[in-house]
């Protein structure tokens, strides 16, 4: 069926974003939240059975997982051991620390990327990914992980592709190309489908080095916006009009 827009500018952008070259979604970069390795776990804590959900078969990194404080500790322990877990308590973002061996092999968990709430906004197009309560995205290292309440872009080799990446979903491009389908709080894979998947390479046709709002002219320029399509996303009236 396609994707329909009451906003003309909006239509052409996708037009123009969606048809251009052999087009590849930055959803395919997008990894759900980390799991346990319960078979691990239970050897050394068979009393989390009754605690874990699915009577012990979930092995998901749940939002509540922190509750755990058998396995969860506010301290790395300095052995090598350790993955840093980042979730939330009470709407507060927290850090706690877990062995190594009780989490799963996961795509991005050795890997640099970008970890952006799960949950965000309202849905309006172009808004900034970021709340009062949650924060902004932030650059995961490797041997970083995250619960249910997270999601992660990337599994990158190099910090460089983690912090063009996190330049790159800051911008005011791929916050509209986001807008296109995020109708909800929700920032799941398919909200993505849209943004483009950019090189995030030094060799990229993007110079990465450059401040948020000169990526966003580049980009702009790739997509051969018109001056009526770039004043569109720039449009800070964007909640109001998606709601009308």
């Amino acid at each position: 069926i396609g994707i329909y827009s009451p906003f003309a500018e909006l239509n052409s952008i996708l037009e123009k974003v969606l048809g251009y070259g052999d087009f590849i979604s930055i959803q395919n970069d997008i990894y759900l939240q980390n799991k346990f390795e319960l078979k691990m776990l239970y050897a050394d804590f068979p009393a989390l059975k009754k605690k874990i959900g699915s009577d012990g078969r979930e092995k998901r990194l749940t939002t509540s997982i922190f509750a755990l404080t058998e396995i969860f500790r506010n301290d790395d322990s300095n052995t090598g051991d350790d993955v840093k877990v980042i979730g939330l308590i009470n709407n507060n973002r927290l850090e706690k620390y877990i062995n190594k061996k009780y989490i799963s092999s996961h795509e991005n968990l050795f890997k640099y990327k970008v970890i952006v709430p799960k949950s965000n906004g309202s849905g309006a197009i172009g808004e900034v990914l970021s709340t009062p309560v949650i924060g902004l995205p932030v650059i995961g290292l490797p041997v970083i992980g995250y619960t249910q309440s997270f999601i992660g872009i990337g599994a990158y080799d190099t910090l460089f592709e983690a912090e063009a990446t996190l330049k790159y979903i800051k911008s005011k491009f791929s916050r509209c190309m986001l807008g296109t389908l995020k109708v909800t709080q929700d920032n799941n894979p398919p909200t993505w489908a849209n943004v483009p998947k950019q090189n995030f390479t030094p060799t990229s046709d993007i110079d990465w080095s450059k401040p948020v709002a000169e990526i966003d002219k580049q980009l702009y320029k790739k997509y051969k916006l018109s001056e009526e399509e770039i004043a569109f996303i720039h449009d800070a009236d964007t909640e109001t009009r998606k709601k009308e």
